[in-house]
């Protein structure tokens, strides 16, 4: 399954899930993104804030790009990366237009992803082959 793949087999793909932790592991090529993610219901009020902590795991990693935070509009106290607390993120496949990052062309066998940090105002960009989500949780409903 793809990262897209799994993106969509979720209620609300990785829309406004967090993350808490990734790991690189560049000898296996494998990186694991610890997550919160959003399964609520936006048309069903009791379960409209639930979340589950999952691990995805994606292997034959091909490139990882981190941008920096954006300090300038931190300094802003736009963006409150300095705070402790949740990182919300979204995600994607293919280029995105807000960056000016040069992303490499996804190499045979992986997709190009990208994964939006809120609170960096940035991009995370990798390329993959197969992924996969284990739930590391139960679900939780948050007011």
């Amino acid at each position: 399954m793809t990262f897209q793949e799994l993106c969509y087999s979720l209620p609300n793909g990785f829309h406004d899930a967090e993350l808490h932790r990734f790991e690189m592991d560049y000898l296996t090529r494998t990186l694991r993104l610890h997550l919160v993610v959003w399964i609520g219901d936006m048309d069903d009020p009791p379960r409209r804030e639930a979340y589950r902590p999952a691990l995805v795991t994606l292997k034959d990693v091909a490139y990882l790009i981190i941008e920096p935070p954006d300090f300038e509009v931190m300094q802003q106290g736009e963006y409150p990366w300095r705070e402790p607390g949740d990182i919300r993120i979204d995600a994607g496949e293919g280029p995105v237009s807000q960056s000016d990052t040069i992303v490499p062309p996804a190499p045979e066998g992986t997709t190009a992803n990208w994964m939006y940090i809120d609170d960096f105002n940035r991009y995370l960009f990798f390329a993959a082959g197969d992924s996969s989500l284990e739930w590391t949780g139960a679900e939780e409903i948050r007011a």
